[in-house]
């Protein structure tokens, strides 16, 4: 099928100095409605040609879509992993005043995306980059954010594990070495930046800690522990439940259930143990006075 120019198809009908026809006489009219139906079809031409340019930017902006979704799975996946220079190594860096000051892969991505955008449509794509790129550096700094929490709880776990397993093999009754082991593990939190995880693994670490002094005492010396648990030992226990007596719970023997949550236990350092960890730590240094 021929194509008609547009800039000619739009110019109507044009007849030069060739000799013109009135309006009103036949000819006139004929050459007049050829005129408005080559206006018609060129109209029909631009219409037509504005829906596919319409339809292949439609199409070209998705696949944009995908190449920054695919190129974003994959910087999160080789970012370092406290996360550091995520957001940048994919946004690049943006002065509010000045405009881009440092490029990222996003800015390659897009503007590599220009040239194959149709010409009616690339003005209008062109302006949508930086709504696309604040878009896109929200999720970064999320994802970055998220990585440098999980980074901050990883260090801060091996940290406590290391610390607990010191006390446990601690001499217990080393209150200068339990309290120096403490702090030392209070310093390293407070360095987290999340103020929510700092408060919840502070209060964590005073329980474990005296979990884990509690272990000590129960190694060094079950009897001892008894007393400082609140709970006595398991052949006492037992032989009371033997004569009818009982210590806890109808029909049953509560190792922990003398003055379970009170510091006046003996031992302030196990004041913030909780219930059911002094209950079994009870329970645990019962059964080992037992066997002794």
């Amino acid at each position: 099928m021929a194509t008609i120019p547009l800039q000619l198809a739009q110019r109507r009908l044009d007849t030069g100095s060739v000799v013109s026809y009135p309006n009103s006489s036949p000819v006139g009219a004929a050459m007049q409605g050829f005129g408005d139906e080559l206006s018609a079809v060129a109209e029909r031409f631009r219409q037509q040609k504005q829906q596919q340019d319409a339809f292949d930017a439609e199409v070209i902006g998705r696949e944009l879509n995908g190449q920054i979704a695919q190129a974003e799975k994959q910087a999160i996946q080789n970012a370092p992993a406290d996360g550091r220079g995520l957001h940048d190594a994919m946004y690049g860096q943006v002065d509010p005043r000045n405009g881009v000051v440092k490029p990222g892969l996003f800015d390659k991505i897009f503007d590599s995306t220009v040239p194959k955008m149709p010409e009616s449509e690339r003005a209008n794509f062109i302006r949508q980059k930086e709504a696309l790129r604040l878009a896109g550096s929200a999720r970064m700094a999320e994802q970055q954010y998220a990585r440098r929490q999980d980074y901050e709880q990883a260090e801060w776990s091996k940290a406590q594990a290391a610390e607990l397993n010191a006390i446990v093999q601690s001499n217990p009754d080393d209150t200068a070495t339990f309290e120096a082991i403490r702090q030392s593990g209070f310093d390293f939190i407070a360095k987290m930046g999340n103020p929510v995880a700092r408060q919840a693994a502070e209060t964590a670490w005073r329980s474990n800690t005296a979990k884990a002094l509690a272990q000590a005492m129960i190694a060094k010396d079950p009897g001892r522990a008894v007393e400082l648990l609140g709970a006595e030992p398991a052949a006492k226990a037992t032989d009371g439940a033997i004569n009818g007596e009982t210590t806890g719970a109808e029909g049953g023997t509560d190792l922990s259930a003398k003055n379970q949550n009170s510091p006046a236990s003996g031992d302030d350092r196990l004041a913030d143990l909780r219930p059911d960890d002094r209950a079994a730590l009870a329970r645990l240094a019962g059964a080992s006075v037992a066997q002794n």
